[in-house]
């Protein structure tokens, strides 16, 4: 006989939960509006920060947007994201994610080239070592790769002297964490990957602005092809 390991399970876990089932069961389709807070509290038992918890969860998964004064909504899908309501689930978080990389491709591409002006000898170097680090990685688990893969693109940001940069990056990387552990698993994506980082550094070390733009630019490219077909 075998036990299993029991994990607490928070009540805004529970609303995630229900939410995403409905969505999955088309019981909430795109476009729909969710019950006003207060409504919805009552009828789950739990408080309202935490329902506002899970709004933040779902939100952040891409699953519900808010307007504001005018409530929350299943978010919209786009329409080469959307296969069929299997996989709706799926397709919110696909729009999402293409989402967040449009907005990686205005903004990671500005910070390359601001780096590749204002770093200094020891912002190099640090740079430098997280590629070492990342290229060096063998039979190691996909959410390390990530991990260095993070310290890389954190490395340039902060190299620009810019707090916000960092905080960006920080934040649209964490989001995209669970998709980027599954480009690891495309055979030959870590050598690509590979090229395409040692570019970016090349150019910022030479302090050539418009190359490490170019470089990045063509890095979020092929991040953003790659990931359409996951």
């Amino acid at each position: 006989m075998e036990f299993k390991e029991i994990f607490p399970v928070h009540l805004y876990e529970n609303v995630i939960e229900q939410i995403m089932e409905l969505i999955k069961n088309n019981e909430l389709k795109p476009g729909d509006k969710l019950p006003p807070e207060r409504e919805l509290s009552e009828k789950l038992s739990i408080s309202r920060g935490s329902l506002r918890q899970a709004f933040r969860v779902l939100e952040s998964k891409g699953l519900i947007k808010s307007k504001p004064g005018g409530g929350r909504f299943v978010r919209e899908i786009k329409n080469n994201t959307h296969n069929n309501t299997e996989n709706i689930i799926l397709s919110l978080e696909k729009s999402s994610i293409l989402e967040l990389l449009e907005a990686r491709e205005m903004f990671e591409v500005k910070i390359a080239e601001i780096t590749a002006q204002r770093a200094a000898p020891e912002d190099i170097e640090s740079i430098e070592k997280a590629l070492r680090k990342m290229n060096k990685e063998e039979g190691i688990q996909d959410d390390e790769k990530t991990e260095s893969d993070t310290e890389f693109h954190l490395a340039i940001a902060s190299a620009s002297h810019n707090f916000v940069f960092i905080n960006i990056i920080r934040l649209h990387l964490d989001l995209l964490k669970d998709t980027r552990e599954k480009t690891w698993k495309i055979p030959g994506r870590r050598e690509e990957q590979q090229e395409e980082h040692q570019a970016i550094f090349k150019a910022i070390k030479e302090h050539n602005s418009k190359k490490a733009g170019e470089a990045m630019m063509k890095h979020l490219k092929k991040v953003r092809e790659v990931l359409v077909k996951i």
